[in-house]
């Protein structure tokens, strides 16, 4: 098995040339998860122009999730070998762009607001947030998202770069909040003294969400986190 990585526009790309076999099963599982784990805007596994897979390689692939994840994780697609009409689940697609085209489709839409990139960029986040809250659905959350959106938007406004822009996305279960910046560096947490007024923004996402994390967007990045309705909505 010859195995290519490449990276573009956020997305990793792993080629697989040649027969697989067994023993390489396990390799190739581990490369998709390292890829994952460097959290990329996709994972494309091209499978396409790869020789004949052994039943332990269809296995271990058995283990992948199929389908690209719900935003904002990283996406998987695997584009099956040309020759493997049992593969079931995978995406087939006539080449490599047509894949590439599927990675951001999600179930579910999202609002997009461009933030000012300046002091009132907060101020002006919030507000946007308490007019679509109803239209959203997010009354029984709305003061919650409120402050993790004025957190998550003043972060990128001090230590980022232009544009801004907050995403949410509202579901049955959790509302997603994405704050996107043109700047690649990952946040920093910092240690704030008993009388600092600032620096406790990531302590308060963390304490106020179930899940957080950062994705390559290039040219920047999106800061995100999820929060747990505490009601049916």
């Amino acid at each position: 098995m010859l195995l290519r990585q490449e990276v573009a526009d956020g997305v990793e790309v792993l080629t697989v040339r040649g027969p697989v076999a067994d023993a390489d099963a396990q390799p190739l599982v581990a490369a998709v998860h390292e890829a994952l784990a460097h959290q990329p805007r996709a994972v494309v596994l091209d499978l396409q122009d790869a020789g004949e897979l052994s039943e332990g390689v269809r296995t271990a692939l058995g283990s992948l999730p199929p389908l690209p994840s719900s935003w904002p994780m990283s996406s998987l697609v695997v584009r099956p070998p040309a020759d493997s009409p049992d593969m079931t689940g995978w995406l087939r697609t006539s080449g490599r762009h047509e894949a590439l085209a599927q990675l951001d489709r999600r179930a579910l839409p999202r609002t997009r607001i461009d933030v000012e990139y300046s002091v009132q960029g907060p101020s002006q986040a919030r507000a946007a947030v308490h007019a679509c809250a109803q239209e959203l659905g997010l009354a029984e959350v709305c003061d919650d998202v409120v402050l993790l959106v004025s957190e998550m938007v003043t972060n990128a406004i001090r230590y980022a770069a232009p544009p801004v822009r907050l995403e949410i996305q509202s579901g049955e279960r959790d509302v997603v909040v994405a704050v996107c910046d043109g700047s690649p560096q990952p946040p920093t947490p910092r240690v704030a003294g008993d009388e600092a007024e600032g620096g406790r923004g990531m302590l308060l996402v963390d304490l106020l969400t179930s899940e957080n994390g950062v994705r390559q967007d290039p040219p920047g990045k999106a800061v995100w986190a999820r929060l747990q309705r505490t009601c049916d909505s």
